[in-house]
């Protein structure tokens, strides 16, 4: 071999091992990416639906978002004052994102079933205690309220998130 050649052999050389050091990690990273496809209206069967798509090396981490379709309801009692009906809603207990409760309160709007005023729970003990005056709550219906009080419309055009999705805040609807 010439000495010419050798800085480049032993470029090449250190180049191979490096390559080789970096590729023969003990832990690969398990990088994937969770989504939930959400669709509106109701349907009977499994609601839910995801997919998984891996990423490669470098990526960022992991994203999980888990969330189903508000598949039945029952409206558990009404009332009306002058400005208009509020319907006090129990859907089925689930894994609900923000966005499932948001796209149920439109669908609800949308079909003339809520037009001024609408509360959605997934207990129904907990509307019975909503229903209470403030006064008279005890401190686990209190508590209830805040575990099971998912989304309120206000006047027809706000919806205002509650307990588990308190930190979406509120949004105008058609906004």
């Amino acid at each position: 071999m010439k000495s010419s050649h050798l800085p480049r052999y032993l470029f090449l050389t250190g180049l191979l091992v490096l390559t080789t050091a970096a590729c023969d990690g003990d832990d690969p990273a398990d990088l994937s990416t969770t989504t939930s496809v959400i669709s509106g209206g109701t349907s009977s069967g499994d609601a839910s639906t995801t997919s998984t798509v891996s990423a490669g090396e470098g990526s960022a981490p992991s994203t999980t978002l888990v969330g189903q379709t508000v598949d039945s309801y029952e409206i558990v009692a009404r009332e009306s004052d002058s400005a208009g009906e509020t319907i006090y809603v129990v859907v089925p207990p689930g894994d609900y994102t923000d966005v499932d409760m948001e796209n149920f309160v439109l669908d609800l709007v949308e079909s003339g079933t809520a037009t001024f005023g609408a509360e959605v729970f997934d207990d129904g003990a907990a509307v019975e205690a909503y229903r209470k005056p403030e006064a008279e709550r005890t401190p686990e219906e209190t508590e209830s309220i805040g575990l099971h009080h998912f989304v309120s419309l206000q006047n027809g055009t706000t919806l205002v998130f509650r307990g588990p999705f308190e930190s979406s805040g509120e949004m105008v609807i058609g906004s």
